[in-house]
């Protein structure tokens, strides 16, 4: 079910929009912005699970929006809704892949949406093919990216980032692999291979602990190339200290 966010500064647009949606049986909420500076506001306030946004808008376009809803760390689908074409390249270069182009239908949006549901019911944003069981099961995990798959083993791991819909998984090596799956998918995944979420935005792979810092709440990670620093929630890392048997 979807609790949808318009932003669009043309109020036409707006309420046919509004009127599409309000129609359709996955949308629980409409909530409309007219700007991305107006939308900031309510995308924290409600935290929709669904963004419909035109890119072209006076003040701070659609693309500026975007890095602040990944600023903000908000887990939710992007829908860029634009009448120039020329704005679907714009829209792949910031990984955003759900595009509608204006004047919009019905049957255009339900595509859209038939697809971002199917995605979230899957269990295989992480794998489309194999249940989550023999994933965990399995020495090297099939990981979908936003333009194919990559095979990635658990231990090359260092910690995973979620970044809207999409998580970003660190290796060792320094690499970075964008998979096209909420973090919770990944946490599903990984929790048998010795993870554990430190907060809402990180997973790490406590095989690569080095130390805990109780009183900063945050935690230091060794990988072959560097050290990398990690803040997570008070109570995530008293339960990290717990389970680690780390004392004062």
């Amino acid at each position: 079910m979807f609790k949808a966010l318009i932003v669009d500064d043309d109020k036409a647009d707006r309420d046919l929009l509004n009127y599409m949606l309000q129609k359709h049986p996955d949308i629980t909420e409409v909530h409309e912005a007219d700007s991305a500076e107006s939308a900031l506001f309510k995308l924290i306030e409600i935290r929709p699970n669904l963004v419909l946004l035109d890119l072209v808008m006076p003040g701070k376009s659609g693309m500026e929006f975007i890095s602040l809803i990944r600023k903000e760390k908000i887990d939710t689908n992007i829908i860029i809704i634009s009448s120039h074409k020329n704005m679907a390249i714009e829209a792949i270069k910031n990984e955003v892949y759900d595009f509608l182009l204006k004047p919009l239908n019905h049957e255009k949006l339900n595509a859209a949406l038939s697809a971002i549901k199917t995605k979230q019911l899957s269990s295989t944003s992480v794998e489309a093919e194999l249940p989550t069981q023999a994933l965990q099961q399995a020495p090297k995990l099939r990981i979908s990216t936003t333009s194919s798959y990559s095979i990635v083993d658990p231990k090359d791991i260092l910690y995973c980032e979620a970044e809207g819909s999409y998580t970003n998984i660190y290796l060792d090596n320094g690499d970075i692999e964008l998979a096209n799956s909420y973090l919770k998918k990944i946490e599903e995944i990984l929790v048998n291979h010795n993870f554990f979420r430190i907060g809402r935005s990180y997973l790490i792979n406590l095989n690569k602990l080095r130390s805990v810092n109780r009183h900063e709440s945050s935690c230091l990670l060794v990988a072959q190339k560097k050290e990398v620093k990690l803040y997570g929630s008070k109570r995530q890392i008293r339960e990290l200290c717990r389970i680690e048997n780390i004392t004062e």
